[in-house]
């Protein structure tokens, strides 16, 4: 089992594809581990190198201390490439993922080729928050669920037509997904609620894709227009019909615009994109 250490953090991490292809990193959100990503790493590797990792406290990872921020774990991305043999790499994050992914290119600029972020916002006290429904779903639901009840928080991940149609498939993604015991959400929510870059985005360099279900009710589609505003040339991509979970619902649209906009810095590599085009399978 691969380790990366951090001091006192071991990192489980994963790499599947060949060797000599250009790496992509995988960073997952809150809750859950890179069990969470489902077929998404296999199918990104039949073109690239793909590294997944379980966030400190997390899956295989272990924890350190009793706090954490967002910076501590895109710290412990680093780390996670230096183990893994890449000296940079494609990123792609998603809800809490976002954040850290964010926080490694304003960090580690030179470590990221590119990112792309799903479902995510730069800083929680100036974000879209959810309905006191969606939150009642993540916090009530998040208890049921581990006695094996998941129609509550479901509703909160993934749009309400899928929660209504397929809770089966639902139910095994959300016990297949590894959630992290209590103490490690209370840490994660932390480091999110505490978490602010909004004023920072501006310096980025790094060419950037924003992702988004317009069925979000966790992260509402707002906070990823205002992130893709922020970010100097980044895109906005909206997938129709899907919600905070876009990966699970919106499976072959994720890896056709995540391979699209990988493939294409690759062909532009050192170049930076000089306008905001809006690319994707609902143009807005």
């Amino acid at each position: 089992m691969p380790i990366a250490e951090r001091g006192k953090v071991r990192l489980h991490y994963e790499t599947l594809g060949k060797e000599d292809a250009p790496p992509v990193l995988l960073i997952m959100g809150m809750s859950f581990s890179s069990k969470a990503w489902g077929p998404l790493p296999e199918r990104l590797a039949e073109r690239y190198r793909v590294i997944v990792f379980d966030n400190r406290g997390s899956g295989r990872s272990g924890s350190a201390g009793l706090v954490f921020r967002v910076k501590d774990m895109a710290d412990d991305a680093v780390a996670v490439l230096d183990a893994a043999g890449a000296a940079s790499a494609f990123v792609f994050g998603i809800s809490m993922g976002g954040m850290v992914a964010m926080e490694l290119a304003l960090r580690h600029p030179a470590r990221v080729k590119a990112m792309a972020l799903g479902a995510t916002f730069a800083g929680w006290l100036g974000s879209r928050k959810p309905s006191i429904l969606t939150s009642t779903d993540v916090l009530v639901g998040g208890l049921l669920s581990r006695l094996g009840a998941h129609q509550m928080l479901g509703r909160a991940l993934v749009s309400r037509e899928m929660a209504k149609s397929n809770p089966k498939a639902l139910g095994a993604f959300i016990a297949n997904a590894e959630r992290v015991n209590p103490q490690v959400l209370l840490q994660q929510m932390t480091a999110v609620t505490l978490h602010a870059s909004t004023a920072r985005l501006a310096a980025l360099r790094v060419p950037t894709l924003v992702l988004s279900g317009d069925q979000d009710r966790l992260v509402p589609e707002k906070n990823s227009r205002r992130l893709a505003d922020l970010i100097p040339g980044a895109r906005f991509v909206l997938l129709p019909g899907a919600g905070h979970c876009f990966p699970l619902e919106r499976f072959d649209d994720t890896l056709r615009e995540l391979t699209r906009f990988f493939d294409e810095q690759r062909r532009n590599a050192g170049t930076r994109t000089s306008s905001r085009p809006v690319v994707g399978a609902t143009p807005t």
